[in-house]
């Protein structure tokens, strides 16, 4: 048996099994496809060079093999250095096939002339290659083709913008092709005057694992880890089939041999596994220790109930454990309906933007559909769109996932060691990011929980109130009627006593007190008639019945009316400074209590706004605005966009709202009113939640601090709009 021959052979099938192994992982992936080609480029070389050594004695099939293995042998360069312009995304690769179709001629050439391979020598191994008068094309390609590779490699390496994932990943590139320039043995060989066996094949072992596994892998923790395990696997079983070998062949024990065989193909697993195992420890050693540390504290998350405190815990507790650069933590904002950014740490004075993300962005998307951390550099430049802008050294993204929505993300920045995330650190940061998701959701549970007990207590005063305003308006009203009877009695009187004795009604000085006194009993009528409407409205205001919470069609002017009247009764004033401007079919749609409620709110916003100008313009703080002429103005008007469309809209000349005030203006619990008694901040939210949520509609608000506002209220004029 020639064993010079089997070992090439054993090598090309390990190839091509690696080669399908790299390509079935993604068929997809450009990489994983040229990665395949090179594999069948060694399989070429290797296999037909192994039939070259086989067939001793057959000179003219011998030949005819080492032509064909010539194909492999100039087409492995090609395919290496297109596997590198892949990886490295270099403007190489738009030449690859240039570089492909240059191969062509030395093809051709070879198979119809003696130029490339004038013959073949015998040697102990078997028939190989002599070198004619044009082989020094295919070693100048071999060499100038590793030379760019390796400028190439090394340019990267050596950039600033490259990141320490891919540089790492580079690193193990270079490794590769240094190995392979061993191989370059086996063309000095073939000129004559060279005579040593070929071992080029152990160098591809090698060559072809390494790229493998930076065309499957993305993280270069595993890397180091696969190719200590590999070089165990290998080192050992070279001892385990070595010794038998050498037993067997060199000193003829062939007794000896099979029970070496058997013994230490017993042992060497054991031996393998514990081997392993502890290079596993020694390697990652200073990784298990901060898993043990997160691992601890991420069970006390699951305690902390208010999540801004929540997520200052975490990003502190993986700053500290995993001593990463930066980490920023998101929590999905359901007002807003995006993402921003709660929590972030860092070394240094490093600062982030405060970007906020919608839930529509194609990272937030891939989160969704991954489920799992993941590299970002690894990531498309299209779904990079709106990160960068947040930072531009982002390693590893971790999704925290609830019921299949995402509510936050954590954004990782390098190790300060610039050590690489392992395999390891992906499940123990999913492991992670699911408690997270706990803890999380479990805050935003007890939130909600104290925001609908304080609505129920409000709802329940409010239930009291309504209760309560039947009794009081009836006890009012009693009083009320007993002040108009009393000055109907009084005008009953009086006007007797004028119809008995009209020249005591006729003297100057009683004449004077009948007047004043009919004038006492009109003002007391009307201000209990104008009491009583008061007291309508606000029944009507504070009460209303379930047929109330329709929708229907009713007059705007209507509704306006009742608001303008209770802001009036609210403010104390006789008449405040609004006009209303409808058309004359001013028939809206809607549920009429809310629009009323509406209409309130943004009037007695308004008022206080001029108000509270009105006091700036006295104390002089707007010294750039014409004070003399001010006269407060509130607009209210009606327009119809289309048949199936109006619009509401407020506008005053009041003070305003500052630039910083507005992303919050329609908040629950904020206000810029500067006592409580004008507000609690409720009023705004309140009504967007009845124009959005009730009547499917939308709230637009344009306001220049010092200048005034204007709202606009579009909602639809049928429920087929909904």
């Amino acid at each position: 048996m020639n064993y010079y021959a089997l070992c090439p052979s054993i090598v090309a099938a390990f190839v091509l099994m690696l080669g399908f192994f790299v390509l079935f992982k993604n068929r997809k992936n450009r990489l994983n496809l040229i990665y395949f080609y090179l594999s069948v480029s060694l399989f070429i070389w290797l296999l037909f060079f192994s039939l070259m050594y086989w067939n001793t004695g057959k000179y003219e099939l011998s030949y005819l093999f080492a032509k064909f293995g010539f194909i492999g042998v100039i087409l492995t360069p090609v395919c290496a250095l297109h596997f590198i312009a892949e990886f490295l995304d270099s403007r190489l690769k738009k030449y690859a096939v240039y570089f492909y179709l240059a191969t062509i001629p030395m093809i051709v050439l070879n198979f119809s002339s003696h130029l490339i391979y004038s013959g073949l020598s015998l040697n102990f191994w078997g028939y190989y290659p002599i070198a004619g008068k044009l082989y020094f094309i295919a070693v100048f390609q071999f060499v100038s083709t590793f030379f760019v590779a390796a400028v190439v490699l090394f340019r990267y390496f050596f950039s600033e913008n490259i990141n320490l994932v891919k540089k790492e990943q580079i690193k193990y590139l270079i490794m590769a092709f240094s190995i392979a320039l061993l191989a370059s043995g086996d063309y000095i060989i073939k000129y004559p005057g060279i005579n040593f066996y070929p071992f080029g094949y152990i160098v591809v072992i090698f060559f072809s694992f390494l790229m493998a596994l930076n065309a499957i892998r993305n993280n270069l923790m595993d890397i180091r880890l696969a190719i200590t395990k590999s070089t165990i696997f290998f080192a050992l079983y070279v001892i385990v089939l070595g010794i038998p070998v050498y037993a067997g062949f060199i000193l003829e024990q062939w007794v000896i041999s099979f029970i070496l065989v058997f013994f230490l193909s017993s042992v060497a697993p054991v031996v393998l596994r514990a081997l392993q195992r502890k290079a596993e420890k020694i390697l990652l050693a200073e990784q298990d220790k901060y898993q043990q540390l997160l691992i601890q504290a991420s069970k006390g998350m699951i305690e902390q109930h208010e999540i801004k405190k929540l997520s200052q815990l975490i990003v502190r507790i993986i700053k500290q454990s995993v001593k990463i650069k930066f980490v920023v933590l998101y929590i999905f904002d359901e007002e807003k309906n995006c993402f921003y950014n709660i929590a972030s740490r860092a070394s240094g004075d490093k600062k982030f933007n405060s970007v906020q993300i919608s839930r529509d962005n194609p990272i937030v998307r891939y989160m969704k559909f991954k489920k799992s951390p993941f590299l970002y550099f690894g990531l498309r430049d299209v779904l990079k769109k709106g990160f960068s802008e947040i930072c531009s050294d982002i390693n590893l993204i971790v999704p925290s996932i609830f019921r299949d929505e995402v509510l936050g993300f954590l954004l990782l920045g390098e190790k300060e060691n610039k050590t690489l995330y392992s395999a390891k650190d992906m499940d123990l940061f999913k492991t992670l990011a699911n408690q997270a998701s706990l803890a999380i959701e479990n805050c935003f549970f007890l939130e909600k929980s104290k925001h609908q007990q304080e609505k129920l207590f409000e709802a329940e005063k409010l239930a009291s109130i309504g209760g309560m305003a039947d009794g009081m308006a009836h006890q009012i009203r009693n009083r009320l009627n007993s002040f108009n009877l009393a000055a109907e009695t009084l005008q009953f009187d009086i006007d007797d006593l004028s119809a008995a004795d009209k020249s005591l009604t006729g003297q100057t000085g009683v004449k004077d007190i009948i007047t004043d006194m009919t004038s006492i009993i009109t003002s007391i009528k009307n201000n209990v008639k104008k009491t009583n409407t008061i007291l309508t409205g606000i029944l009507n205001f504070a009460k209303h019945k379930e047929s109330d919470a329709v929708f229907e069609y009713f007059s705007l002017k209507e509704i306006l009316n009742a608001a303008i009247l209770l802001v009036e009764v609210k403010h104390h004033k006789e008449k405040i400074p609004v006009t209303v401007d409808v058309p004359d079919n001013d028939t809206i749609y809607g549920i009429k209590y809310q629009l009323q409620e509406v209409c309130f709110n943004f009037i007695d916003n308004a008022l206080e706004a001029v108000v509270e100008k009105q006091q700036h313009l006295a104390n002089k703080f707007f010294s750039d605005i014409e004070d003399k002429d001010f006269v407060p103005k509130i607009n209210v008007s009606l327009v119809f966009t289309d048949k199936n469309r109006y619009q509401i809209i407020f506008k005053d000349n009041g003070i305003g709202v500052k630039e910083e005030n507005k992303p919050k203006i329609f908040s629950a619990f904020f206000t810029t009113k500067p006592s409580s008694k004008s507000g609690s901040g409720i009023g705004s939210y309140v009504a967007k939640r009845m124009v959005v949520e009730a009547h499917k509609g939308t709230i637009t608000f344009d306001s220049k601090y010092g200048a005034g506002t204007t709202f606009v209220i579009t909602l639809p004029m049928s429920q087929k709009n909904e």
